[in-house]
C-alpha cells in the first residue's frame, strides 16, 4: 500500500513537472492562469519532500556524536538484596585486557525493578568488571570477573 501512494505522489509529481515546463518553453498552450498555478504547485511539491527528509534525517550519526556508554549490571540473587532498605556500599573494578590496566570505582548501587543495581559509564566492549559490595552488618558479596557486556553479576557471599 505505501509502494502504491509513493509512485502515485511521485507520478502526480512527474505529470505537474512535465506540463509546467513544456506551458514555460511554449510547447504546449497554457492559459497564463494555469500556467501560475501549475508553477506554484510544482514549488510547493519540490519544497514538502525536502522539507520531510530534512526532519527525518539524523545528519550527526550518534557513532560522530560521542556518548558515554552507560549499563545498568542486576546483582544477583535477587533475595540475598533484600527490599529493606539496608544500605550497600559498592566497588567496581574495570580490568582492561587489552592493556591490562585495573581501575576501581566507588559507587552507591540503586534499587531497581527489586533489583540491587549498580550503574557505570564508559565502559569498554572488551573490559571485564568485578563488583564487591557491602551492607550496613558488613556482611560481603563478590562477583568473578565478568564481560562487560553481560548486564548480570553473579554476587558469592563471602
Amino acid at each position: 500500500m505505501k509502494k502504491a501512494l509513493f509512485f502515485t505522489f511521485l507520478t502526480i509529481f512527474g505529470l505537474t513537472a512535465i506540463i509546467t515546463l513544456l506551458g514555460l518553453l511554449r510547447v504546449i498552450d497554457l492559459r497564463e492562469e494555469y500556467q501560475t498555478k501549475l508553477f506554484y504547485l510544482l514549488i510547493v511539491e519540490s519544497i514538502i519532500p525536502v522539507i520531510t527528509l530534512f526532519k527525518k534525517t539524523a545528519f550527526f550519526d550518534e557513532d560522530e556524536i560521542a556518548k558515554p556508554a552507560r549499563i545498568s549490571i542486576l546483582l544477583l540473587p535477587k533475595d540475598s538484596f533484600g527490599r529493606n532498605g539496608d544500605p550497600h556500599t559498592c566497588k567496581v573494578t574495570i580490568l582492561d585486557p587489552e592493556n591490562d590496566e585495573e581501575k576501581t570505582l566507588e559507587l552507591e548501587p540503586r534499587r531497581v525493578n527489586g533489583y540491587l543495581s549498580a550503574y557505570l559509564n564508559d565502559i569498554g566492549e572488551d573490559n571485564l568488571i568485578k563488583i564487591e559490595t557491602e551492607n550496613s552488618n558488613n556482611e560481603k558479596w563478590e562477583s568473578q570477573y565478568f564481560d562487560a557486556n553481560i548486564a548480570k553479576a553473579e554476587m558469592e557471599k563471602l
